[in-house]
């Protein structure tokens, strides 16, 4: 993941954020499933994946807390 990327998730308010968690948990669900069933040989999509979830977790999390002090 790029820099710039990180930059522009850390712009996007709460409601954005969550949006693209669902997405990105069912891209996980999808391409878990692919790799399963033999159709797809790259591994490495998982591991990009729940990064970018985490990331995202992590900034709902600090922006909620944010918004509570």
């Amino acid at each position: 993941m790029k820099k710039a990327d990180k930059i522009s998730y850390r712009q996007k308010d709460q409601a954005e954020l969550q949006k693209l968690l669902v997405d990105l948990q069912k891209k996980l669900v999808e391409v878990m499933s692919k790799i399963y069933t033999g159709s797809t040989k790259d591994t490495s999509v998982i591991k990009k994946t729940k990064y970018e979830i985490a990331l995202i977790q992590t900034l709902l999390t600090e922006k909620q807390h944010g918004s509570n002090k």
